[in-house]
């Protein structure tokens, strides 16, 4: 087993320990964050010549979902701080990510493309300004990362194409203003705040064009990025709907309202049981079925087709929506239970947060379809 996924297993104990802090009080508590940071959990893809993991792309998704199982929130930090240290690691300069991110092992970097911003272009930066949302992870975060239009003497810079140019920056967060806006029913404890950039200088070697190739040749840059983005929502989410498995079971030694017998024992909760596993399993095989096949075809420094990419989106959002369908059938089982046991109860509410993330979302089919019927999907970041 890859080291980093058996620390990860070994670390759900304590992560259940602390969900119910973690969920109060919206932060990763303390103890939680330090065992992250010692396995470094914001870092999973960071290059061995970065001092990092190294974590190949099936591992990272098994170390996501993994966490995920033990509590969700700390899974969903875990997998924005990696994808963002990923992204400094292969977009950036080698001395700006030492200076970043490896001289400080502390350091997490939290980055959201959610939100307006502009970066008035100098000799040297961009001066920014603009308001971000959904930061996950930015309360424990060192760095906060943004996409921003870019600006030259007030106006903004279009690319040959007529679309604006964009680029994405990274501020320090002492110099961001938060505001405390992530009042949901589920993954509370990620803090997915808004923060605000007031006019804060940021020099050109931390920035980068998300459309330019990465410095970083290794095989897992050759997939999209918005594709490996959503290839991680998808082991979270299964993940989660994995800890409201474990939570379930025990529940069902519980003897039901004028039952004679635990719920266990009912022919009913075996055959409806055994649906939710192959829901949950069955969407989870698929995802990393057509997971794989990408990994593999990268590797071996071939391209990937359209109707490759196609595939595995809809895997994601396939698994995405069994897993959906596996913790429906579990709150069937429990019963009243569903309410009351506070660990169920949690996952339930993580898990319905979780599967309205914009890349596991029923729209992202529709392209699958248009590619199936040979046409061009709609979505440039496809």
């Amino acid at each position: 087993m890859c080291p980093v996924l058996e620390a990860a297993n070994l670390l759900r104990p304590l992560l259940r320990e602390h969900a119910a802090e973690i969920e109060r009080s919206r932060r990763l508590a303390p103890k939680v964050l330090d065992a992250l940071l010692g396995m470094d959990a914001f870092r999973l893809q960071l290059g061995e010549n970065f001092a990092g993991p190294g974590v190949d792309l099936i591992n990272y998704l098994h170390v996501i979902e993994a966490l995920s199982r033990g509590d969700a929130s700390s899974g969903w930090c875990a997998m924005v701080g990696s994808e963002s240290s990923a992204c400094v690691n292969a977009f950036l300069a080698p001395n700006v990510v030492e200076s970043m991110i490896v001289d400080d092992r502390r350091a997490v970097v939290a980055f959201t493309v959610v939100g307006t911003g502009v970066g008035e272009k100098t000799s040297d930066g961009y001066f920014v300004r603009g308001r971000w949302r959904f930061a996950s992870g930015c309360r424990h975060a060192t760095w906060l990362s943004a996409m921003c239009v870019v600006h030259d003497a007030g106006k903004p810079v279009l690319r040959d194409n007529g679309a604006p140019l964009t680029r994405v920056v990274f501020a320090h967060a002492a110099e961001a203003v938060f505001h405390d806006t992530w009042e949901v029913s589920g993954l509370r404890g990620t803090a997915s705040d808004d923060f605000e950039l007031d006019n804060v200088f940021v020099p050109f070697e931390r920035t980068f064009d998300l459309t330019e190739a990465p410095l970083d040749a290794s095989p897992a840059w050759r997939i999209p990025v918005s594709l490996r983005l959503a290839m991680s929502k998808a082991a979270a989410v299964c993940g989660i709907a994995r800890g409201a498995m474990d939570a379930l079971v025990p529940m069902l030694d519980r003897k039901p309202f004028a039952g004679a017998a635990p719920s266990r024992e009912e022919p009913r909760i075996h055959v409806m049981l055994a649906e939710a596993e192959a829901a949950l399993e069955g969407g989870r095989a698929f995802l990393y079925r057509n997971v794989e096949r990408v990994w593999d075809t990268v590797q071996r420094n071939e391209a990937l087709s359209l109707l490759d990419i196609a595939n595995t989106r809809l895997a994601i959002v396939w698994s995405a929506r069994q897993a959906l369908a596996s913790l429906h059938g579990m709150q069937e089982m429990a019963g009243t239970g569903a309410m009351f046991d506070a660990a169920f109860d949690r996952n339930a509410r993580d898990l319905e947060v979780a599967r309205h993330h914009m890349q596991l979302q029923t729209h992202v089919t529709e392209d699958v379809g248009r590619v199936l019927t040979g046409m061009e999907p709609r979505n440039p970041m496809f």
